[in-house]
């Protein structure tokens, strides 16, 4: 069977109201899809706000690395790793500064060979979205390549945007 005729098959199971349980799909009210249908309605959901108060964020801000010790140090600011800043999108600053809408994104992977990461031209569509969507909400961004983040050059103008 072609992979397409494969997917076809199963966007075709899905319609009809079929089950995924583990890696197989299960008859709709059979006994194995009405028990992982319940399982699946049991999740707490979450509160997507798009700010500190996100609950995907509270988890974040207990992970502390050299840069957000770094600032906490030196400019006695409180850095959010991996901070989620829409409610509506799944995106993610690398890291930021909520009290000042700040945002911080590190572009690995800039100088490597063929297209991947930031350099693919996916990579850079969903950046530009990332960005757009960030500046309508009223962030400031800042973007940095890995071995630029921690330079006085970073904390000067962090500075320079407080």
């Amino acid at each position: 069977m072609k992979p397409q005729q494969k997917r076809d098959l199963i966007n075709d199971i899905k319609k009809r109201g079929w089950v995924l349980v583990g890696n197989c799909y299960e008859l709709p009210g059979s006994e194995k899809a009405i028990n992982a249908l319940k399982k699946k309605t049991k999740r707490i959901k979450s509160n997507l706000t798009g700010d500190v108060n996100d609950s995907r964020n509270s988890r974040c801000l207990e992970r502390k690395d050299v840069f957000t010790k770094l600032i906490e140090i030196d400019l006695n600011l409180i850095v959010w790793p991996e901070f989620h800043f829409s409610p509506d999108r799944a995106y993610r600053f690398d890291y930021c500064i909520p009290e000042h809408k700040i945002a911080i994104e590190i572009d690995g992977g800039i100088w490597m060979k063929g297209n991947s990461g930031h350099s693919s031209g996916t990579g850079i569509k969903r950046d530009q979205e990332k960005a757009s969507l960030a500046a309508s909400l009223g962030w400031r961004l800042l973007r940095f390549e890995p071995k630029e983040l921690l330079t006085n050059k970073t904390l000067e103008l962090i500075k320079k945007m407080i």
